[in-house]
């Protein structure tokens, strides 16, 4: 999970404090850097000559290294060739010290202090909020910058380092009054009261198998990085949620405007709806008007008139032709209903044979479905008094 964590979650931004003991003060130095890749940017260096001064500046977010220096730290240089150096390294209880080792060309050079020195700065710092990752011992790491300055000589806070081949050779103390001197490192500038904060980066960043010192099992990286990634998740999360409460407040704004629209619309397609068929039944009922008045006929009223007119021989006098008659006597405030399939001929005669010729010719007609002799009578000069309905077809 860690490794996993590590390939996306990095410490990138580090602040390094030199804690220089003196009888009785300290003299913090500040270095902020910024990793881009292979490349460490420095963007400040200051210098407090109180811890409340630091607070006030350090921003307590930024996983922090500490440079313990100064007062209570001892520098040696242990030579394996050399037998009291050996038995020297061979009695040094590393529980009691905190060290940090570095590997010269024929020696080995370790700074070290009390352990209690060291517990004591960490308690500090963590009391005030700092996330403390790291903790190194003196000013030696310096000689890890020696692969890019190749100098032959250099001034790492007090400390006067010797070099050969780029290797650490030799050291001495230095006097206090001695002028700090700055280096170029890429695009850096770094004075050498800085140097052992920048060697601390390196190691930290790198890891040099030449170097070696106390590790304390409660401060690591991981813890920061799990911290981290709980943060950006925590705001990945929030972010998130936010980006879709909002999302969600637009949309119920789109969709409750467009729902608000088709309430509108289905209001008026009900209305619509409602008088078409209002118009359908009107249209009905003026289409049954019309049907059984009989102009929806194929043929028009007229026709059927004269097609009975011109039948009607020259014996047969034509008292009355009603088309489409009213089937009961018309009364005022009543509705009229007619029988639109519905002929009524009357008239007289005084020859018979004429009128029974006249009666098979009508059964000839195409649209005639049936006739019926309502009534048939003589008058008293023996004319034929008839009347005749006709039932039409369907047309």
């Amino acid at each position: 999970m860690l490794a996993t964590l590590s390939k996306f979650i990095k410490l990138n931004d580090i602040n390094v404090v030199g804690v220089i003991k003196k009888e009785d003060y300290e003299i913090y130095n500040l270095l902020t850097i910024k990793k881009k890749a292979s490349k460490i940017s420095i963007l400040s260096k200051r210098t407090f000559e109180t811890f409340e001064s630091l607070l006030k500046t350090a921003d307590k977010k930024t996983p922090l290294l500490l440079v313990i220096e100064g007062k209570g730290v001892l520098n040696k240089e242990i030579n394996f060739e050399n037998e009291v150096d050996v038995n020297w390294q061979k009695n040094i209880d590393y529980n009691a010290i905190y060290y940090t080792d570095i590997k010269g060309l024929k020696s080995n050079f370790i700074s070290f202090c009390r352990k209690n020195i060291v517990d004591e700065t960490i308690s500090i710092f963590q009391k005030n909020g700092f996330q403390i990752v790291d903790v190194y011992i003196g000013s030696f790491l310096a000689a890890l910058l020696n692969n890019v300055l190749k100098k032959e000589v250099l001034l790492s806070n007090d400390l006067h380092l010797e070099f050969e081949n780029e290797k650490l050779l030799n050291f001495s103390k230095q006097n206090e009054t001695i002028k700090a001197i700055d280096y170029k490192i890429g695009d850096e500038t770094v004075s050498s009261i800085f140097l052992p904060l920048y060697g601390a980066i390196i190691h930290f960043f790198v890891k040099p198998k030449e170097v070696s010192k106390t590790i304390n099992s409660t401060l690591n990286s991981e813890e920061l990085i799990y911290k981290k990634a709980f943060n950006i998740l925590g705001i990945t999360i929030l972010t998130g949620f936010l980006t879709a409460l909002l999302i969600s407040y637009f949309l119920i704004q789109y969709y409750g405007t467009k729902n608000s629209g088709l309430n509108l619309q289905t209001v008026y397609s009900n209305q619509s709806y409602q008088l078409i068929l209002d118009l359908e039944a009107q249209k009905e009922k003026k289409l049954k008007i019309l049907r059984e008045s009989g102009v929806l006929s194929s043929k028009f009223l007229s026709y059927y008139g004269y097609e009975i007119m011109k039948s009607i021989p020259g014996t047969i006098s034509l008292n009355e032709l009603n088309i489409i008659p009213l089937q009961e006597e018309y009364k005022e405030n009543k509705k009229a209903f007619f029988d639109n399939k519905t002929l009524i001929i009357k008239g007289e005669t005084d020859q018979e044979a004429s009128f029974n010729n006249w009666l098979e010719g009508l059964k000839k007609m195409d649209w005639l479905q049936r006739f019926e002799i309502i009534s048939l009578k003589k008058d008293k000069k023996n004319k034929s008094i008839f009347e005749i309905k006709i039932t039409l077809k369907n047309v």
